[in-house]
């Protein structure tokens, strides 16, 4: 792995720190071989920046943001992310612990939409406020603004996301994943399935969202949309990942 560590604003507050991070994948169906992902991952994150992973496919870039959303279980090292209540160190965390984070203090977008069937696509986007007990109206009102800014057609607001077109579906995943300001974003190419028009939104919502002072660690296939966001980027190296017996 090669990282770029030239931090731009050494006087911002950390938010993410990974520290000698491994992580092992066991494949219990295959004579429990063993094939390492991620080796000795060192960063930081800093609010207001975008930090980008890139790579080739199947170098780990995805492991690492579901690794940062606890998702994965950490083989070595440290993970600590700085939430509003502290920081909660993710090596060691109990499950409740996590969810608090992902609920308060930790977004993470991902490339598919998953959801409950028959919820329209306006409660789908509401739900991250109306968790915190904010105001019904002022809920709605927020994601009524994301989704016409995303171009949601409003009479699809009624409608459940399952029977959406791939890219409809994202755009209310992203609406849904900006309702509220976390400190800390993961972004798992949220411009994949979109048009250069909708990728322009994006842009500027997470452009925004560094504004605020929101760290942001993301993975973009767009080389445009990419040069656009990123303040820095780790770079992902192609190995050799044989599985070990």
């Amino acid at each position: 792995m090669t990282t770029d560590l030239h931090y731009s604003s050494s006087d911002s507050s950390l938010r993410v720190d990974v520290q000698n991070l491994c992580k092992t994948f066991v494949l219990h169906n295959q004579g429990q071989a063993q094939i390492p992902v991620l080796q000795n991952i060192n960063l930081q994150v800093f609010e207001g920046e975008c930090l980008v992973l890139s790579g080739p496919s199947g170098t780990g870039k995805s492991t690492l943001l579901r690794t940062l959303y606890g998702n994965y279980r950490i083989g070595s090292g440290q993970v600590r992310i700085l939430g509003h209540h502290g920081w909660t160190d993710l090596t060691s965390a109990a499950h409740r612990e996590i969810n608090h984070l992902r609920r308060h203090s930790l977004g993470y977008v991902s490339q598919f939409l998953r959801v409950i069937p028959r919820v329209s696509a306006l409660e789908v986007t509401m739900q991250p406020l109306l968790e915190q007990g904010e105001n019904k109206t002022f809920a709605r009102e927020k994601a009524i603004h994301l989704l016409t800014c995303l171009n949601v057609p409003e009479q699809l607001w009624s409608l459940p996301p399952a029977t959406f077109s791939g890219g409809e579906q994202q755009r209310v995943n992203i609406a849904r994943g900006f309702m509220l300001d976390y400190p800390v974003m993961l972004l798992d190419e949220p411009t994949a399935s979109l048009d250069s028009k909708n990728s322009d939104v994006v842009v500027d919502l997470i452009n925004q969202a560094k504004a605020r002072g929101a760290a942001i660690v993301g993975i973009f296939h767009d080389e445009e949309v990419r040069n656009r966001v990123a303040d820095r980027a780790f770079n992902f190296e192609q190995t050799d990942l044989q599985p070990q017996i």
